[in-house]
């Protein structure tokens, strides 16, 4: 069987994974304004490939273009989390289904590491967001299990806003870091290894109400959103 030898990556997807890294970072803040000319002289490049992976970014959902302001990153609202868990949610419920069907129990222990690290991060004290990286890493995996690339694209998008979601809410909500009930996942991964679609689907209904609960009060109004953003990134 040919196969096809591994592309290097473009140089518009290095700057994307940099730009991208610094916003779920915190480096970037919400309502930083992104200028081309400036990214393009931070990372020694011409601005053709900051031009694209500002796009990219966009269509991720990280960053907005505002009228007389450009680029700026984005500010997500109690608004965008019930969106972004809305779509979630309804990708994770049928690709559980497909999971109950069609995975090995050795593909469904996988989803178990990664509770594991996150109980691990819990117990060790661990910040809350390196927590919530184990936690998103569960989701994305339950989706993979499905075998649908569209499905694993547009949760990937998604979980790229959860992210940046999760660090605006960990900011407004300090409480946010502590009491994690450990059960909102542990009880999905059970309902997949009994084959319990049924299961399986309220558990998820469950974990993304609970989620919703302690993330909103930690979260801006859609009505309260200042499009007045701060300094300029190269100058923060």
């Amino acid at each position: 069987m040919d196969i096809e030898p591994l592309r290097p990556p473009q140089l518009w997807e290095a700057v994307l994974e940099r730009v991208r890294a610094a916003i779920l970072a915190g480096e970037l803040k919400a309502g930083s304004k992104l200028v081309e000319t400036e990214l393009a002289e931070r990372f020694g490049t011409s601005r053709g490939p900051v031009r694209e992976a500002l796009r990219e970014l966009a269509r991720e959902g990280l960053v907005v273009e505002l009228p007389r302001r450009g680029t700026v990153v984005s500010t997500l609202t109690a608004r965008d989390l019930a969106e972004v868990y809305a779509v979630r949610e309804a990708l994770e419920v049928r690709a559980a289904a497909t999971a109950v069907e069609r995975a090995s129990d050795e593909d469904l222990r996988v989803l178990e590491t990664h509770l594991v690290a996150m109980e691990e991060a819990i117990d060790a004290g661990r910040d809350y967001l390196v927590v919530a990286a184990h936690d998103l890493a569960f989701h994305r995996a339950l989706v993979a299990l499905a075998g649908n690339a569209r499905m694993t694209a547009i949760e990937d998008q998604m979980l790229a806003q959860t992210a940046l979601l999760l660090r605006s809410a960990a900011e407004g909500n300090p409480m946010l870091r502590t009491g994690i009930r450990r059960s909102a996942h542990r009880d999905v991964l059970a309902a997949l290894l009994a084959r319990d679609a049924e299961a399986t689907r309220r558990a998820l209904e469950e974990h993304y109400r609970y989620a919703e609960e302690r993330l909103f009060p930690g979260l801006e109004p859609p009505q309260a959103v200042d499009t007045a953003g701060p300094d300029d990134i190269v100058n923060s």
